[in-house]
């Protein structure tokens, strides 16, 4: 018997509080079980938790729990961990985001991570007054000993600070599993930052991290600095590549900070997202950012998408400097940036054109691999057994002009003379076959295969 899906919502027009449900059921039968509950902006207080605890211990196929912005404490917490424990198996997203947890309510969060958890991926208690205590025991049950399902754990507007940033430091250096890590308004500050990111010097699995609006300086840039330095022998390709976006936005970088951190994004090659939105960066600092955009070569894995929003004391002149610098770029995608000045569409309308020519250079990259094979296994076929009826035309010219027409199909000269042999000699070859697309892409773009595949992601994104 199939599964259906049904879904029921009611919210409140004025506080856009609102409860969703939705349902798996049977067809033509009653509901099976809930598999989503959405329960935002209800007021709900620890005493109303008992009863909500009674109804998800009846719920075996909940998938999703949102309690955000409700009045739900360590109390409240509590009496709903046991039910969930019992009740729902495949739990997978659990969002408490704006309660009252505190440090109590996340140590009972770590307890359950331990006990009963192991198929929770996502985690968000951000807003939730947690101390560095709490992040103390939620970073030693985030190890491979006790969790290996977490990948997304949010921390928003906590309070950290310092002590609980070593702590995420320290856990980063064992886990293998979180790929999201959301720290931003912690209090982390310069000292924070530092002991964040040595732990991230051993880590390879963690892709995407926000730090943004902590009180991070040039000084704690500098620990950035280092660990995009140190990683730069990871890229794109690895198994287990390093960090692929940072958000580093309102923090006081200034254009010092802007140049520590340039330093570390010309060597690396897994960094792909760099957002950097009010971070008091003047004319002076953007040049160092040009000097990055203008060493993303073709083939050099480099940054995809670039935000410079929110940095006011920018002026025409440095906006010139960057569709300039953008124009030896071949790789970035988007950028984004506020243009407050008189003549600002004619400047951007260069980025733009950039932006369009490196979208057609990355469409090309996914393109040209998939044609070359497709058209050479005509071109290239051997003919040596067929009749002299069929040695006419395109057949009758030396093999090496037909290889040669077939690597012209790479008008933009996207690929590299060794993808480009790689491609003929998998067309030449007819016990070559590939599965699917991404098989054949990957044969042939090898070590760039992973960023190609970022690439499309973001052009379709």
């Amino acid at each position: 018997m199939g599964l259906g899906a049904r879904h029921q919502m009611t919210q409140s027009r004025h506080t856009g509080s609102h409860a969703l449900v939705h349902c798996a059921q049977a067809d033509n039968m009653a509901p099976m079980g809930l598999y989503a509950l959405e329960l935002c902006q209800l007021g709900l207080s620890d005493k109303k938790c008992a009863w909500l605890g009674s109804v998800l211990e009846t719920q075996p196929y909940l998938q999703l729990l949102s309690l955000r912005d409700n009045h739900i404490g360590h109390t409240g917490i509590r009496r709903l961990i046991s039910p969930l424990a019992r009740g729902c198996r495949k739990l997978s997203v659990l969002d408490l985001s704006g309660n009252m947890l505190q440090s109590q309510g996340v140590r009972i969060l770590a307890q359950f991570l331990v006990t009963s958890g192991q198929g929770l991926e996502t985690l968000d208690v951000s807003s939730n007054g947690v101390t560095a205590i709490g992040a103390r025991d939620l970073a030693n049950v985030l190890v491979p000993e006790f969790n290996l399902s977490l990948k997304h754990l949010n921390l928003n507007m906590n309070q950290l600070e310092g002590s609980g940033c070593e702590a995420m430091g320290r856990m980063l250096v064992q886990n293998q599993t979180l790929e999201v890590l959301t720290l931003s308004q912690n209090n982390m500050f310069d000292n924070g930052c530092q002991a964040l990111f040595f732990g991230l010097e051993s880590n390879t699995t963690l892709k995407s991290l926000d730090i943004s609006g902590n009180f991070i300086s040039h000084v704690g840039a500098r620990s950035i600095q280092t660990y995009l330095q140190s990683s730069s022998t990871h890229t794109p390709t690895d198994n287990q590549p390093g960090l692929q976006s940072l958000n580093v936005s309102a923090n006081s970088l200034g254009d010092e900070g802007i140049d520590v951190l340039c330093g570390g994004l010309s060597t690396n090659r897994h960094l792909i997202d760099l957002i950097a939105n009010n971070v008091d960066v003047t004319d002076n600092g953007m040049q160092h950012v040009c000097k990055v955009l203008k060493a993303g070569a073709v083939n050099t894995p480099s940054l995809l998408t670039l935000s410079l929003r929110h940095n006011y004391r920018l002026t025409r002149n440095s906006y010139a400097q960057l569709a300039e610098a953008s124009k030896a770029n071949h790789n970035i995608l988007r950028i984004a940036a506020d243009l407050q000045f008189e003549g600002w569409d004619e400047v951007w309308t260069k980025v733009e054109m950039i932006l369009i020519r490196n979208t057609v250079y990355a469409m090309e990259r996914y393109r040209v691999p998939l044609l070359m094979v497709a058209r050479g296994r005509i071109l290239l076929r051997d003919i040596t057994h067929s009749t002299s009826a069929n040695s006419t035309g395109i057949y009758s010219l030396p093999i090496e002009l037909r290889r040669m027409i077939l690597i012209a199909l790479d008008k933009h000269n996207v690929l590299t003379r060794t993808q480009h042999i790689s491609a003929l000699n998998i067309a030449c070859n007819p016990a070559n076959h590939f599965s699917t697309k991404q098989e054949l892409l990957a044969a042939v773009l090898a070590n760039d295969y992973a960023f190609v595949h970022e690439m499309i992601k973001t052009v379709h994104s």
